[in-house]
């Protein structure tokens, strides 16, 4: 049987939508699919960069677009548009994929031009889902997406909740979207990693505005003053490193809130856990949250899209409303209280893992929509 010439393209090679492509790209069949990947080096991290030797040698075709850049810009969004549409012509795919808002625009725009047919879109959270944009801003963002998703055959949401926001704003229809979770590769049953008795509440997260790293530290700050044995981590990098950096600094709190900075392997760190926090604005599907559901951690975070796909009420967490202080610091009071309900919590959490967040499950439900589109 022909192979399938597929190929993405994808400007955030960072964090987790480069860690979706790179799993899809590690998993799927390589003797069914030609995988071709045009990606942006500006935004691509350590992760994705090392990882190049090995899809080379895997057999993937690599392309680099230095204009394919986050920020707008009319000179260099033209070049990319017209390097894109020429890599699209020499290579003839079958399936054109686009990951993100930046890829999403400007690759489906290039595989219109060229003709291409079967064009799919995985937006990994839509900017207008943003609750910091202006009204004007959102329709703009959502005025866009509904203008690509006419050229587009099917978008894959990566929630159940994205979905909805982009039906009810009539941005894709029932019958040309589709939810596809996240998956990771499966683990063996979690092993706990105890230290001196104290609890550790952490979260693995990019220090950027749409985590909320300013909540995070107000929560910490009011825990660790009431209970000696409660220390908090941050897991990343980013824009709000320093900022946070100085708040912890000024308050003499380093030996209670830890900046781990950007770690490899975050499962490690994980394993030290005893409660994961999430503060996000607005998300996806959080892969942090589907390791920590691996790790058999009890969740606590906002209540916004993704986050409540994965952390069901007083089953294996809690959720709280988005700069909540109050709200988080209570649940996490009752938790430090009940170490009986963190065990029984992340019980469960591993349990949901293992029934809907798998990698195999996410590449089953990948393939079956890719071959929808076979060349006969």
């Amino acid at each position: 049987m022909k192979k399938v010439r597929l190929l993405y393209i994808c400007e955030a090679m960072g964090g987790g939508v480069r860690r979706h492509l790179l799993d899809i790209i590690e998993n799927i069949d390589l003797g069914s699919y030609d995988i071709h990947l045009i990606y942006g080096k500006n935004r691509a991290d350590k992760i994705f960069l090392n990882s190049l030797p090995s899809l080379k040698q895997k057999g993937i075709y690599l392309y680099e677009l230095k204009e394919l850049d986050r920020e707008i810009s009319l000179k260099k969004d033209s070049k990319a548009l017209i390097k894109i549409i020429k890599i699209i012509n020499s290579i003839n795919p079958d399936i054109v994929h686009c990951h993100s808002s930046k890829a999403g625009a400007l690759g489906r725009a290039a595989a219109y031009l060229c003709g291409v047919k079967n064009i799919i879109y995985t937006p990994h959270a839509y900017m207008a889902q943003s609750p910091n944009l202006s009204h004007k801003k959102m329709k703009f963002y959502v005025g866009l997406e509904k203008l690509f998703s006419k050229i587009t055959k099917v978008t894959i949401n990566v929630s159940e909740g994205e979905r909805q926001f982009a039906l009810q704003n009539g941005i894709v229809t029932t019958n040309n979207s589709t939810v596809i979770y996240n998956g990771i590769s499966r683990k063996d049953k979690y092993k706990k990693i105890r230290k001196n008795n104290r609890i550790i509440i952490g979260t693995v997260a990019r220090l950027s505005e749409q985590k909320d790293p300013i909540t995070f530290y107000n929560i910490a700050k009011n825990i660790v003053s009431k209970y000696d044995s409660v220390d908090f981590r941050y897991v990343g990098d980013g824009p709000f490193y320093e900022i946070l950096k100085n708040k912890i600094e000024k308050d003499n709190l380093q030996k209670r809130i830890q900046l781990v900075g950007f770690k490899n392997n975050i499962s490690d760190e994980l394993a030290e856990f005893d409660i994961f926090i999430t503060t996000s604005l607005y998300e996806g599907m959080p892969y942090a949250l589907i390791e920590a559901l691996s790790e058999g951690l009890p969740i606590v975070g906002t209540n916004v899209t993704g986050n409540n796909e994965i952390i069901f009420e007083n089953i294996n967490g809690y959720l709280f409303n988005i700069k909540d202080v109050n709200g988080a610091v209570q649940i996490l009071e009752f938790l430090i209280n009940n170490p009986e309900k963190i065990k029984s919590l992340g019980e469960q959490s591993y349990k949901i893992y293992i029934e809907k967040f798998t990698i195999e499950k996410m590449i089953e439900k990948l393939e079956k929509t890719y071959e929808q589109f076979r060349r006969r």
